[in-house]
């Protein structure tokens, strides 16, 4: 099981848009609409400074994203929340043998700091993020580096998250692309192999004999 974290285990996406649009405002660019921005969840924070301003140049990324990390750190980690029913269904799949990892587009040390955080001790096995491999969603990289540590095949591997980035790495890595519809995207994606409204239909989608 391959996890996305921001609206997907934790309902914090509002909180990447508003980070964003901080650092955003701050050196005077035009803040981003919330469904620009939650589109591109999961994508390296360039990408979403580049939707702001085309021309960002390379300098100008790190900066900005620095800035990001730290607003991020200092006033969205505090306040993030896992969705209630997510402990339940990781500790669930962990009973039934699954192994579990995320595969976030945040970096790997941030994400496991923050599910920590959250009171997650053994559920997951392993913390894949955005700085885990060479290129970000929605290539595959980062569900192949998964499915390699953990010892899986395409076939018995399953993402889980709630954009179109995540549906098209899970395409693409041959896994079964599960999109969750209480994160940003509310209606099912064309990249999904089945979609899932709530934590007891997807235990029950996965777990069923």
């Amino acid at each position: 099981m391959l996890w996305d974290l921001d609206g997907t285990l934790t309902d914090s996406v509002r909180f990447v848009v508003d980070t964003a649009n901080s650092v955003i405002a701050r050196h005077g660019g035009r803040p981003l609409e919330f469904g620009d921005v939650g589109r591109m969840t999961g994508l390296p924070l360039r990408e979403i400074f580049r939707a702001a301003w085309p021309d960002l140049t390379d300098a100008d990324a790190v900066t900005y994203t620095t800035e990001y990390r730290s607003i991020y750190d200092e006033v969205a980690i505090p306040a993030t929340k896992l969705y209630r029913g997510a402990i339940t269904t990781l500790r669930a799949f962990r009973r039934a043998g699954l192994r579990q990892a995320t595969v976030t587009g945040k970096r790997a040390a941030d994400c496991e700091r923050i599910l920590r955080g959250l009171g997650l001790r053994h559920e997951i096995d392993l913390y894949l993020g955005g700085d885990s491999v060479a290129r970000a969603k929605p290539e595959p990289d980062l569900a192949f580096a998964a499915m390699d540590a953990l010892g899986a095949r395409p076939g018995d591997t399953a993402v889980i998250g709630d954009t179109r980035t995540d549906m098209k790495m899970a395409r693409a890595a041959g896994a079964l692309a599960v999109q969750v519809l209480w994160g940003f995207e509310e209606e099912r994606v064309p990249e999904a192999d089945l979609t899932v409204r709530s934590w007891p239909e997807l235990r029950e989608r996965i777990l069923r004999p």
